[in-house]
Protein backbone atom coordinates (compact mmCIF):
# COMPACT_ATOMS: atom_id res chain seq x y z
CA UNK A 1 0.00 0.00 0.00
CA UNK A 2 1.40 3.46 -0.82
CA UNK A 3 2.22 6.35 1.94
CA UNK A 4 -0.58 8.13 0.34
CA UNK A 5 -3.29 5.26 0.53
CA UNK A 6 -1.87 4.66 4.24
CA UNK A 7 -2.72 8.07 5.27
CA UNK A 8 -6.27 8.10 3.97
CA UNK A 9 -7.16 5.06 5.38
CA UNK A 10 -5.80 6.11 8.70
CA UNK A 11 -8.08 9.38 8.25
CA UNK A 12 -11.33 7.26 7.02
CA UNK A 13 -10.46 4.72 10.36
CA UNK A 14 -9.89 8.12 12.81
CA UNK A 15 -13.36 9.92 10.88
CA UNK A 16 -15.14 6.58 11.45
CA UNK A 17 -14.07 6.65 15.26
CA UNK A 18 -14.69 10.32 15.43
CA UNK A 19 -18.48 9.79 14.21
CA UNK A 20 -18.80 6.84 16.42
CA UNK A 21 -17.56 8.59 19.91
CA UNK A 22 -19.56 11.85 18.65
CA UNK A 23 -22.98 10.07 17.99
CA UNK A 24 -22.24 8.05 21.42
CA UNK A 25 -22.22 11.67 23.32
CA UNK A 26 -25.44 12.83 21.04
CA UNK A 27 -26.88 9.50 22.23
CA UNK A 28 -26.05 9.92 26.53
CA UNK A 29 -26.95 14.01 25.44
CA UNK A 30 -30.55 13.10 24.21
CA UNK A 31 -31.30 10.19 26.76
CA UNK A 32 -34.02 11.37 28.87
CA UNK A 33 -32.93 12.15 32.64
CA UNK A 34 -34.68 9.65 34.50
CA UNK A 35 -33.07 10.57 37.99
CA UNK A 36 -35.51 13.63 37.74
CA UNK A 37 -38.38 11.65 36.38
CA UNK A 38 -41.41 10.53 38.92
CA UNK A 39 -44.40 8.25 37.83
CA UNK A 40 -47.73 9.02 39.91
CA UNK A 41 -49.56 5.47 39.57
CA UNK A 42 -53.17 4.93 40.65
CA UNK A 43 -54.66 1.80 41.92
CA UNK A 44 -57.90 1.15 42.81
CA UNK A 45 -57.26 -0.66 46.01
CA UNK A 46 -53.93 -1.06 48.34
CA UNK A 47 -53.51 -4.92 47.46
CA UNK A 48 -51.58 -4.81 44.65
CA UNK A 49 -49.60 -1.90 44.74
CA UNK A 50 -48.43 -4.17 48.14
CA UNK A 51 -47.63 -6.83 46.38
CA UNK A 52 -45.55 -5.37 43.48
CA UNK A 53 -43.03 -3.78 46.49
CA UNK A 54 -43.41 -6.96 47.95
CA UNK A 55 -42.42 -8.65 44.90
CA UNK A 56 -39.20 -7.13 44.53
CA UNK A 57 -39.61 -6.42 40.58
CA UNK A 58 -39.43 -2.47 40.79
CA UNK A 59 -36.78 -2.16 43.20
CA UNK A 60 -33.52 -0.06 41.91
CA UNK A 61 -35.74 1.92 39.40
CA UNK A 62 -33.91 5.05 38.15
CA UNK A 63 -37.14 6.95 38.32
CA UNK A 64 -39.21 7.13 41.26
CA UNK A 65 -42.47 5.73 41.92
CA UNK A 66 -45.45 7.14 43.32
CA UNK A 67 -48.49 5.22 44.36
CA UNK A 68 -52.12 6.75 44.97
CA UNK A 69 -54.80 5.33 46.07
CA UNK A 70 -57.96 6.19 43.99
CA UNK A 71 -61.51 4.17 44.31
CA UNK A 72 -63.40 3.72 41.49
CA UNK A 73 -62.81 4.66 37.61
CA UNK A 74 -64.71 8.01 37.68
CA UNK A 75 -61.95 9.68 40.42
CA UNK A 76 -59.18 8.10 38.27
CA UNK A 77 -60.44 9.85 35.27
CA UNK A 78 -60.68 12.92 36.93
CA UNK A 79 -56.80 12.82 38.09
CA UNK A 80 -55.84 12.38 34.57
CA UNK A 81 -57.87 14.71 33.15
CA UNK A 82 -56.11 17.59 35.68
CA UNK A 83 -53.03 15.88 34.91
CA UNK A 84 -52.43 14.68 38.71
CA UNK A 85 -51.22 11.23 37.78
CA UNK A 86 -49.89 9.75 35.00
CA UNK A 87 -51.79 5.96 34.95
CA UNK A 88 -55.10 5.31 36.37
CA UNK A 89 -56.57 2.38 36.77
CA UNK A 90 -59.84 1.06 35.45
CA UNK A 91 -61.99 -1.63 33.44
CA UNK A 92 -60.65 -1.91 29.48
CA UNK A 93 -64.58 -0.40 28.48
CA UNK A 94 -64.32 2.57 31.10
CA UNK A 95 -62.74 4.82 27.76
CA UNK A 96 -65.61 3.37 25.39
CA UNK A 97 -68.22 4.85 27.81
CA UNK A 98 -66.07 8.27 27.82
CA UNK A 99 -65.63 8.08 24.30
CA UNK A 100 -69.79 7.90 23.82
CA UNK A 101 -70.41 10.52 26.09
CA UNK A 102 -68.10 12.77 24.86
CA UNK A 103 -69.27 16.23 22.83
CA UNK A 104 -66.44 15.43 19.75
CA UNK A 105 -65.74 12.19 18.31
CA UNK A 106 -62.04 10.87 19.41
CA UNK A 107 -59.53 10.22 16.52
CA UNK A 108 -55.93 8.61 16.70
CA UNK A 109 -54.98 12.40 17.08
CA UNK A 110 -57.15 13.78 19.61
CA UNK A 111 -58.07 11.34 21.69
CA UNK A 112 -57.24 12.54 24.93
CA UNK A 113 -56.64 9.54 26.78
CA UNK A 114 -54.75 6.33 26.00
CA UNK A 115 -54.97 2.37 27.33
CA UNK A 116 -51.55 1.26 27.23
CA UNK A 117 -51.39 -1.88 29.69
CA UNK A 118 -53.98 -4.42 30.44
CA UNK A 119 -53.90 -7.68 31.88
CA UNK A 120 -56.67 -10.59 33.29
CA UNK A 121 -56.67 -13.92 34.85
CA UNK A 122 -57.68 -16.83 32.37
CA UNK A 123 -61.18 -17.30 32.01
CA UNK A 124 -62.98 -19.35 34.38
CA UNK A 125 -66.42 -19.85 35.00
CA UNK A 126 -65.25 -19.81 38.75
CA UNK A 127 -63.06 -17.08 39.37
CA UNK A 128 -64.60 -14.13 36.74
CA UNK A 129 -63.99 -10.45 37.35
CA UNK A 130 -66.88 -9.54 36.76
CA UNK A 131 -70.86 -10.77 36.92
CA UNK A 132 -74.57 -9.41 37.31
CA UNK A 133 -76.07 -11.11 40.41
CA UNK A 134 -79.95 -11.16 42.14
CA UNK A 135 -80.96 -11.27 45.70
CA UNK A 136 -82.42 -15.04 46.10
CA UNK A 137 -85.57 -13.83 47.98
CA UNK A 138 -86.49 -11.40 44.58
CA UNK A 139 -87.19 -14.55 42.56
CA UNK A 140 -85.70 -12.98 39.36
CA UNK A 141 -84.96 -16.40 37.17
CA UNK A 142 -83.62 -14.38 34.21
CA UNK A 143 -82.51 -11.25 33.01
CA UNK A 144 -85.58 -10.55 31.57
CA UNK A 145 -87.11 -10.50 35.31
CA UNK A 146 -85.24 -7.55 36.04
CA UNK A 147 -87.95 -5.17 34.92
CA UNK A 148 -89.04 -2.89 37.62
CA UNK A 149 -86.44 -3.86 40.00
CA UNK A 150 -83.58 -1.79 41.63
CA UNK A 151 -80.38 -2.14 40.13
CA UNK A 152 -77.09 -0.90 41.15
CA UNK A 153 -73.95 -0.16 39.32
CA UNK A 154 -70.82 2.16 39.41
CA UNK A 155 -69.60 4.71 37.20
CA UNK A 156 -67.21 4.13 34.42
CA UNK A 157 -64.94 0.43 33.73
CA UNK A 158 -66.48 -2.75 32.84
CA UNK A 159 -68.93 -2.73 36.50
CA UNK A 160 -70.66 0.15 34.42
CA UNK A 161 -70.30 -2.15 31.09
CA UNK A 162 -71.95 -5.20 32.56
CA UNK A 163 -74.65 -3.54 33.77
CA UNK A 164 -75.62 -1.70 30.18
CA UNK A 165 -74.81 -5.03 28.64
CA UNK A 166 -77.13 -6.68 31.05
CA UNK A 167 -79.79 -4.19 29.81
CA UNK A 168 -79.42 -4.98 26.83
CA UNK A 169 -79.37 -8.75 26.91
CA UNK A 170 -82.92 -8.21 28.86
CA UNK A 171 -84.23 -6.11 26.43
CA UNK A 172 -85.20 -2.86 28.72
CA UNK A 173 -84.04 0.31 29.09
CA UNK A 174 -83.48 2.61 32.24
CA UNK A 175 -86.77 3.43 32.25
CA UNK A 176 -87.88 0.08 33.11
CA UNK A 177 -85.84 -0.64 35.92
CA UNK A 178 -84.82 1.84 39.07
CA UNK A 179 -81.26 2.41 38.40
CA UNK A 180 -78.86 2.87 41.94
CA UNK A 181 -75.34 4.62 40.94
CA UNK A 182 -73.24 4.45 43.61
CA UNK A 183 -69.92 5.82 43.76
CA UNK A 184 -67.46 3.07 43.18
CA UNK A 185 -67.51 -0.93 43.31
CA UNK A 186 -67.09 -0.99 46.84
CA UNK A 187 -70.19 0.62 47.71
CA UNK A 188 -72.20 -0.72 44.96
CA UNK A 189 -71.37 -4.08 46.20
CA UNK A 190 -72.06 -3.42 49.74
CA UNK A 191 -75.58 -1.77 48.84
CA UNK A 192 -76.27 -5.10 47.51
CA UNK A 193 -74.92 -7.26 50.09
CA UNK A 194 -77.46 -5.15 52.82
CA UNK A 195 -80.04 -5.68 50.35
CA UNK A 196 -80.56 -2.17 48.67
CA UNK A 197 -80.78 -3.13 45.66
CA UNK A 198 -82.29 -6.51 44.20
CA UNK A 199 -79.64 -6.42 41.26
CA UNK A 200 -76.02 -6.18 41.01
CA UNK A 201 -73.53 -5.81 38.07
CA UNK A 202 -69.54 -5.91 39.30
CA UNK A 203 -66.61 -7.74 40.92
CA UNK A 204 -67.68 -10.85 42.12
CA UNK A 205 -65.13 -11.01 45.10
CA UNK A 206 -67.28 -8.23 46.99
CA UNK A 207 -70.05 -10.06 46.91
CA UNK A 208 -68.84 -13.14 47.59
CA UNK A 209 -70.22 -14.15 50.85
CA UNK A 210 -73.55 -13.24 49.93
CA UNK A 211 -73.51 -15.65 46.80
CA UNK A 212 -71.87 -18.07 49.43
CA UNK A 213 -74.76 -18.10 51.62
CA UNK A 214 -77.31 -18.51 48.80
CA UNK A 215 -79.30 -14.68 49.96
CA UNK A 216 -77.75 -14.33 46.35
CA UNK A 217 -77.17 -16.32 43.33
CA UNK A 218 -75.40 -15.37 39.80
CA UNK A 219 -77.33 -14.21 36.54
CA UNK A 220 -74.69 -13.51 33.96
CA UNK A 221 -70.77 -13.36 33.98
CA UNK A 222 -68.16 -11.85 31.81
CA UNK A 223 -68.66 -14.63 28.95
CA UNK A 224 -72.38 -14.10 29.00
CA UNK A 225 -72.14 -10.10 28.20
CA UNK A 226 -68.96 -10.69 26.00
CA UNK A 227 -67.10 -8.20 28.45
CA UNK A 228 -63.24 -8.96 27.96
CA UNK A 229 -63.36 -7.54 31.14
CA UNK A 230 -59.36 -5.70 31.27
CA UNK A 231 -58.07 -4.05 34.40
CA UNK A 232 -56.26 -0.95 32.30
CA UNK A 233 -53.84 1.39 32.83
CA UNK A 234 -54.79 4.55 30.82
CA UNK A 235 -52.72 7.41 30.74
CA UNK A 236 -52.62 11.03 28.72
CA UNK A 237 -51.52 12.71 25.68
CA UNK A 238 -49.67 14.85 27.41
CA UNK A 239 -47.69 11.94 29.01
CA UNK A 240 -47.13 9.71 25.70
CA UNK A 241 -45.16 13.14 24.46
CA UNK A 242 -42.83 13.20 27.57
CA UNK A 243 -39.84 11.26 26.77
CA UNK A 244 -38.95 10.99 30.07
CA UNK A 245 -41.85 9.67 31.11
CA UNK A 246 -42.24 7.61 27.96
CA UNK A 247 -38.45 5.49 28.56
CA UNK A 248 -39.87 5.20 32.61
CA UNK A 249 -43.06 3.35 31.43
CA UNK A 250 -41.04 1.31 29.23
CA UNK A 251 -39.02 0.17 31.95
CA UNK A 252 -41.47 -0.07 34.31
CA UNK A 253 -43.83 -2.24 32.28
CA UNK A 254 -40.84 -4.49 31.37
CA UNK A 255 -40.34 -5.05 35.06
CA UNK A 256 -43.57 -5.28 36.21
CA UNK A 257 -44.55 -8.44 33.34
CA UNK A 258 -42.14 -10.33 35.67
CA UNK A 259 -44.48 -9.46 38.58
CA UNK A 260 -47.03 -12.76 37.74
CA UNK A 261 -45.26 -15.24 37.83
CA UNK A 262 -43.64 -14.04 41.51
CA UNK A 263 -47.28 -14.40 41.64
CA UNK A 264 -47.80 -17.43 41.18
CA UNK A 265 -45.25 -18.90 42.84
CA UNK A 266 -46.03 -16.64 46.31
CA UNK A 267 -49.72 -18.04 46.78
CA UNK A 268 -49.72 -17.95 50.85
CA UNK A 269 -47.56 -14.94 50.94
CA UNK A 270 -50.23 -13.05 48.31
CA UNK A 271 -53.34 -14.19 50.15
CA UNK A 272 -51.70 -13.01 53.11
CA UNK A 273 -50.75 -9.54 51.89
CA UNK A 274 -54.62 -9.54 50.47
CA UNK A 275 -55.90 -10.42 54.14
CA UNK A 276 -53.83 -7.45 55.67
CA UNK A 277 -54.32 -5.00 52.89
CA UNK A 278 -57.97 -5.47 52.12
CA UNK A 279 -59.27 -6.53 55.43
CA UNK A 280 -61.14 -9.45 54.21
CA UNK A 281 -61.19 -12.73 55.13
CA UNK A 282 -59.23 -16.29 53.88
CA UNK A 283 -61.77 -17.23 51.65
CA UNK A 284 -62.16 -13.80 50.32
CA UNK A 285 -58.27 -13.45 49.76
CA UNK A 286 -58.14 -16.85 48.27
CA UNK A 287 -60.55 -15.85 45.96
CA UNK A 288 -58.69 -12.65 44.88
CA UNK A 289 -55.66 -14.83 44.48
CA UNK A 290 -56.50 -16.55 41.74
CA UNK A 291 -58.71 -13.53 39.97
CA UNK A 292 -55.60 -11.39 40.13
CA UNK A 293 -53.36 -13.48 38.60
CA UNK A 294 -52.65 -13.53 34.78
CA UNK A 295 -50.51 -11.62 32.10
CA UNK A 296 -50.38 -8.45 29.93
CA UNK A 297 -52.68 -8.31 27.36
CA UNK A 298 -51.33 -7.97 23.76
CA UNK A 299 -53.26 -4.91 21.98
CA UNK A 300 -53.76 -6.79 18.67
CA UNK A 301 -56.65 -7.39 16.43
CA UNK A 302 -57.90 -9.77 18.63
CA UNK A 303 -58.41 -8.29 21.36
CA UNK A 304 -59.42 -4.67 19.50
CA UNK A 305 -61.97 -7.15 17.73
CA UNK A 306 -63.99 -7.99 21.33
CA UNK A 307 -63.81 -4.47 22.30
CA UNK A 308 -65.27 -3.18 19.44
CA UNK A 309 -68.13 -6.38 19.79
CA UNK A 310 -69.34 -4.66 23.52
CA UNK A 311 -69.19 -1.45 22.11
CA UNK A 312 -71.39 -2.24 19.50
CA UNK A 313 -73.54 -4.34 21.57
CA UNK A 314 -73.84 -1.46 23.79
CA UNK A 315 -74.35 0.95 21.29
CA UNK A 316 -77.18 -1.26 18.79
CA UNK A 317 -78.94 -1.55 22.28
CA UNK A 318 -79.32 2.01 22.88
CA UNK A 319 -77.42 1.50 25.75
CA UNK A 320 -74.12 4.54 24.62
CA UNK A 321 -75.58 7.13 22.99
CA UNK A 322 -72.98 6.70 19.65
CA UNK A 323 -71.09 4.25 17.38
CA UNK A 324 -66.95 4.66 18.60
CA UNK A 325 -64.61 3.38 17.03
CA UNK A 326 -62.16 1.45 20.27
CA UNK A 327 -59.07 0.81 18.18
CA UNK A 328 -58.72 5.08 19.27
CA UNK A 329 -57.87 3.99 22.56
CA UNK A 330 -55.80 1.46 22.08
CA UNK A 331 -51.39 2.17 22.47
CA UNK A 332 -49.59 -0.62 21.96
CA UNK A 333 -46.20 0.98 22.16
CA UNK A 334 -45.23 -0.89 25.17
CA UNK A 335 -46.58 -4.54 24.15
CA UNK A 336 -43.15 -5.97 23.80
CA UNK A 337 -41.88 -4.53 26.74
CA UNK A 338 -44.33 -6.30 28.53
CA UNK A 339 -44.30 -9.18 26.92
CA UNK A 340 -47.80 -9.05 26.35
CA UNK A 341 -49.61 -12.09 24.98
CA UNK A 342 -52.98 -12.56 23.40
CA UNK A 343 -54.94 -14.59 23.11
CA UNK A 344 -56.32 -14.82 26.50
CA UNK A 345 -56.06 -18.54 28.39
CA UNK A 346 -59.12 -20.51 29.17
CA UNK A 347 -58.94 -22.94 32.67
CA UNK A 348 -62.52 -24.18 31.47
Amino acid sequence: MSLMKSLLAGLAGLFAVTVLTLSGTAGAQNAPDLKSTKLVIAYQDPAFPAMIRKSGVVNGTPYQIEWVLLTGPAANLSALYANRIDLGHMGDTSLTIEQANARTDWTKDSTPLHIVAAWRNAYSKDYPPVITAVRSSTNIKNVQEIKGHKVGYNYGGYNHSQYLATLVKAGVTEKDIEAIKFADGATSAAGFNAGEVDVYAGALGPVLPTIKSGAGTILLRDRDTQIPALNVWTTTSAVLKDPAKTAALQDFFSRLSGYWAWHDAHRDEVIGILKDTLKISGERAAFEYEVRSGSFVKFDKGLIGQEQKIADILYDGHAIKKKVRVDVEYDPQFNAAQNAVWPIKAKD
